[in-house]
C-alpha cells in the first residue's frame, strides 16, 4: 500500500490565523508556495474552491507550470459548468500539466455559499446532481464514439471530447461526505474517498460504509485523511499552540464555520470538541 502526502495551496498568503496579505491573485506567492511543497517532497497539492475567490483552474495552471513533479488536486463544484464542457476542461488542464492532475468533487455544504453563484438546490438534490454530473463526465472521458446524455439534470446530443485524459481509465476522482447521499455517490464514482481527521471510531465507521457501498458496484476505493498537524518542541507546548490557534480561528471565522450544513463538517466539529477523539 503506497502513501502520499498532500498539501493545500491558496492564491495569496492567508490562513485561519493570518489575515490576507498581498494581492488577491498573488502570482509570486502561488509559484513560491508550490515550489516549496515540491522541494519538501509532497506528492500533491489541493487547490480549493469558493464562490468568491479566484478561479482554481488558473491557480492550478500557474502552480503546475512552475513545478516539475508535484501533482495537483483541483476542487470543483458541480452545477455551474456543463459536465461535457467540464470533461474537456479537466482533460485539457491535465495535458497542460503532463498528467499531474486529479479532481476533488465537492457538492456544497453551505446554502449561502451555493446561492452566491445562483444555486438553490437542497442538500440531497445537490448530491443527486453530482451523481449525474460524474456519470456524464466519466462517459465523455471514456466513450469511443459520440454519446447522448439524458438524465434528471443534463441532456446533450452526440457529446464527444477529442482530448482524452492521459491517465487511464480517466483522471482520478476524489470525493467526500458523511451523509447517505454522499456515500452513495462515492461508491459509484470515487477513486479516493476524502475523510476529515475525525475520531478513530468515526473514521473506521465511514471507511466501512464507503467500502460496503463501493462493493455494490464491484469497485474498490482508496482513502485520504486530512489533518492539521500542530508542531512544537514538547506536547504541552503543542497543546498550548493548538489552543491559541483554535481561539484565534474561532474569533476570525467561527461565525462562518457555524453556518456550514454539511454532515461531514458537523461530525468533525463534534470530534474536535470531544474528549479523547483522535484528530
Amino acid at each position: 500500500m503506497s502513501i502520499q502526502f498532500l498539501g493545500m495551496i491558496g492564491h495569496r498568503l492567508s490562513s485561519e490565523t493570518i489575515a490576507p496579505v498581498g494581492p488577491i491573485f498573488d502570482r509570486d506567492y502561488i509559484v513560491r508556495f508550490a515550489q516549496t511543497h515540491e522541494a519538501a517532497g509532497f506528492d500533491r497539492l489541493l487547490v480549493g474552491h469558493w464562490s468568491d475567490q479566484p478561479d482554481g483552474f488558473l491557480v492550478t495552471a500557474l502552480a503546475g507550470l512552475s513545478t516539475q513533479h508535484i501533482s495537483f488536486l483541483l476542487a470543483h463544484r458541480p452545477g455551474f459548468v456543463s459536465p461535457t464542457l467540464a470533461a474537456r476542461k479537466f482533460a485539457t488542464l491535465e495535458h497542460l500539466l503532463g498528467g499531474r492532475l486529479a479532481v476533488h468533487i465537492i457538492s456544497g455544504g453551505n446554502d449561502a455559499e451555493q446561492r452566491r453563484d445562483g444555486d438553490y438546490l437542497d442538500h440531497d438534490q445537490r448530491y443527486a446532481r453530482t451523481d449525474a454530473f460524474l456519470e456524464t463526465v466519466r462517459k465523455v472521458w471514456t466513450a469511443e464514439q459520440p454519446v447522448d446524455i439524458a438524465n434528471d439534470f443534463y441532456q446533450a446530443e452526440q457529446a464527444w471530447s477529442a482530448i482524452r485524459p492521459l491517465q487511464k481509465p480517466h483522471i482520478p476522482l476524489y470525493f467526500g461526505g458523511s451523509s447517505e447521499a454522499a456515500i452513495a455517490v462515492a461508491g459509484k464514482h470515487a477513486n479516493v474517498f476524502a475523510l476529515w481527521g475525525e475520531s478513530l471510531a468515526q473514521t473506521a465507521e465511514t471507511i466501512q460504509r464507503v467500502r460496503a457501498e463501493a462493493a455494490k458496484h464491484q469497485r474498490e476505493i482508496d482513502f485520504s485523511v486530512s489533518f492539521r498537524p500542530i508542531i512544537a518542541a514538547t506536547e504541552a507546548e503543542a497543546w498550548e499552540k493548538a489552543e491559541h490557534i483554535l481561539h484565534v480561528a474561532t474569533e476570525r471565522v467561527g461565525a462562518e464555520r457555524r453556518r456550514f450544513q454539511s454532515q461531514a463538517r458537523q461530525r468533525r466539529g463534534a470530534a474536535s470538541a470531544g474528549d479523547g477523539g483522535a484528530g
